[in-house]
């Protein structure tokens, strides 16, 4: 649509129009189509990025340097399946160290404690000592038996996230969280490692593990065209890699909120692969085709003939070969075509231009003639 001025002087050219010559355009300056009937199937087209619907990022638990990779890139995974091997920093093993030298201690504190209370007993029974202090002398054994449960307790949560920290050799082995394919491989032998639960950064990144059984894509659709998008709406899918196949999807989420790109506001369209899944990879650019709204046997014009005057659309109709600006009630619109609810009927003529701009362009030309 295009906007045009609400007034302005006619064009002797345009006025010279009879009907005679309403269905030619030999001796008009501008376009001509027609009012008909037909069908309008409305389509939206935006590219999108293949995601796994599943993926999860493994992680040291410690921090050192990679000392074996067990997988790389492509291949399948089962849980518990070993990944890696890494080999703690300095800080890490006197970490373990002294969680062994706690429990150690531990246990000598509980076993001096448990020795003074069962003497503490058979002096209770000689009146050796009060009840108060056999009292006293049960809470230091009992306060012993808490700190060594607590040592091994923290020892059994640093066992359970892979790490073995035995009295000479010390390492964490990395295992797969869950079934599936390493898409990425983040380090190599060598390389030194952040842990998970570090404060810097976050950790990093070992591997990505990804589910390949279910993929979607995320199309980001312009905000002009997100009223024609719903969800469950049918998805056309291809790819650059294999030109000849389509992949089949159906739109699963239409987002309540847009984001802002590159200066444009879009709405992150998830659409669901439902079929030839085989041609798409995670990562890869995918030409999104989603299959919107139609109309069946309904007046249609084409894009072309709809201006704006005053906010509102009009068409110019051909009346006795002379253009009349005729305002109009449009419906559902796609590429080429709109729809007319009122103001024209099948059988008309309609300029697909401008006449009085396109006069104005004829006149100068032929001035210049």
């Amino acid at each position: 649509m295009r906007l045009i001025a609400a007034t302005a002087p006619a064009i002797a050219l345009i006025a010279a129009c009879s009907s005679a010559d309403a269905n030619s355009t030999s001796n008009r300056p501008y376009r001509v189509g027609a009012v008909e009937r037909g069908d309008i199937q409305v389509l939206v087209e935006e590219t999108g990025i293949v995601e796994p619907e599943r993926q999860i990022i493994v992680k040291s638990p410690i921090s050192g340097v990679v000392q074996h990779l067990y997988v790389r890139e492509g291949d399948r995974v089962r849980p518990g399946q070993p990944l890696a091997r890494i080999v703690p920093d300095i800080a890490q093993a006197n970490t373990f160290a002294r969680i062994r030298a706690d429990i150690a201690a531990a246990e000598i504190a509980r076993a001096n404690a448990r020795l003074e209370y069962e003497r503490g007993q058979e002096l209770l029974k000689s009146r050796g000592i009060t009840q108060s202090e056999l009292d006293q002398r049960r809470v230091t054994y009992e306060q012993a038996e808490n700190s060594l449960r607590v040592a091994r307790e923290l020892l059994r949560l640093v066992e359970q996230s892979g790490v073995t920290a035995g009295d000479s050799v010390q390492w964490a082995r990395i295992t797969a969280p869950a079934a599936g394919v390493v898409i990425l491989r983040g380090v190599e032998v060598g390389e030194t490692v952040v842990g998970g639960t570090s404060a810097f950064g976050g950790g990093t990144e070992l591997f990505t593990i990804a589910d390949l059984s279910s993929l979607r894509v995320k199309a980001a659709v312009n905000e002009v065209d997100i009223g024609k998008v719903g969800e469950g709406d049918s998805v056309a899918l291809t790819v650059d890699a294999f030109p000849a196949d389509t992949a089949l999807g159906i739109v699963r989420l239409v987002p309540p909120a847009a984001r802002l790109q590159d200066r444009v506001r879009v709405f992150d369209v998830e659409v669901a692969v439902r079929g030839g899944a085989e041609i798409l990879r995670p990562g890869m650019t995918a030409n999104v085709r989603i299959t919107g709204p139609s109309r069946a046997d309904v007046v249609r014009i084409p894009v072309e003939a709809v201006f704006l005057s005053e906010g509102h659309p009009v068409v110019f109709k051909l009346v006795n070969g002379r253009p009349e600006r005729t305002p109009v009630t449009l419906g559902l619109g796609d590429l080429s075509w709109v729809e007319v609810l009122t103001g024209v009927a099948p059988g008309d003529s309609v300029a697909l231009e401008d006449p009085e701009l396109a006069a104005a362009r004829a006149a100068r030309v032929s001035g210049r003639r």
